[in-house]
């Protein structure tokens, strides 16, 4: 019988591989993310092949979703709670009568088959939506498809709750590949439903980092005095969107008239950087039919 020292021992020798591992996913998610969220903005540039700042997102990456784990407990208390104070104040014939469709737990292919449907309408109705909101910096406003992610967008408590329902969403069908593994039954159909859902599981887990990309991550820009060595006139407002290796890209408003453009200069042009402030993007694109940002 190993002892909790031969443990420590057998995770101490495997302790580089898991770190070279967890590396690798945390650049993957952060290259994930920050290729939609450029995409998002509409900014064209090519991502090096090896970048810090991909580890540096990966990891903001999973802050942010155990940031959400308590929102995500809370949820489904209430859920819970919704539907089993109801159960227990009925009597016990109309409870079980109400609970016999719902029995799925004793059929494993049923249950397999309600992962699946909850996994698509995850996927085609909600983690989706985001693909919309591509290069926002050069639209007159947000986009008006689909209406109902608008509103998450100006409002961060709003955006965490909906963060929230996709974690939600993932983990829920995870639980029931996992309830469902363990399953004697052998018939190829079986076997092809779950491969199916955990298709499905994976989608959507790579769907997280790409709504965190689109919806979350760096909605303020940093507003500059200058494009590279050209100075910003007072009709002209100017944010710092991407630094790449060879190139910098800011996005450019005009007051008058409301003109957009996003301009790339080489990054030797840009030898200083002069920062006065912080803006969010949101305001900058609805604020046009009520003057220029201040």
């Amino acid at each position: 019988m190993a002892t909790p020292l031969d443990k420590l021992k057998e995770l101490a020798t495997g302790w580089p591989s898991y770190t070279a591992f967890g590396s690798f996913l945390l650049y993957v998610v952060g290259y994930l993310t920050l290729r939609f969220h450029l995409t998002a903005l509409g900014v064209g540039t090519d991502l090096a092949v090896l970048d810090d700042r991909y580890l540096f997102t990966g990891a903001r990456f999973v802050v942010y979703l155990m940031s959400l784990v308590p929102i995500v407990v809370m949820l489904a208390l209430i859920l819970i709670a919704v539907i089993y104070v109801p159960l227990r104040v009925v009597p016990e014939r109309a409870r079980a009568w109400l609970c016999r469709p719902w029995a799925l737990q004793a059929h494993p292919v049923r249950l397999t088959l309600a992962g699946i449907v909850l996994s698509v309408l995850m996927i085609q109705v909600v983690m989706r939506q985001c693909f919309f909101y591509s290069h926002l910096l050069l639209r007159q406003s947000l986009p008006a498809d689909p209406a109902w992610l608008a509103p998450l967008m100006s409002n961060d408590g709003l955006m965490s709750l909906f963060f929230s329902g996709l974690i939600a969403g993932t983990v829920i069908p995870a639980a029931i590949l996992f309830s469902v593994s363990g399953s004697h039954d052998e018939r190829q159909s079986f076997k092809l439903l779950r491969g199916l859902l955990a298709f499905l599981i994976l989608v959507q887990a790579l769907l997280l980092p790409v709504n965190y990309g689109y919806l979350i991550v760096d909605k303020s820009l940093a507003r500059v005095t200058s494009l590279g060595a050209e100075r910003v006139s007072e009709t002209q407002q100017a944010w710092l969107v991407w630094e790449g290796k060879d190139d910098v890209t800011y996005f450019q408003r005009n007051t008058e008239g409301n003109i957009r453009s996003l301009i790339t200069v080489p990054r030797t042009d840009a030898k200083q950087t002069e920062i006065t402030g912080y803006d969010s993007i949101v305001p900058v694109l609805v604020a046009e039919r009520e003057g220029p940002t201040k």
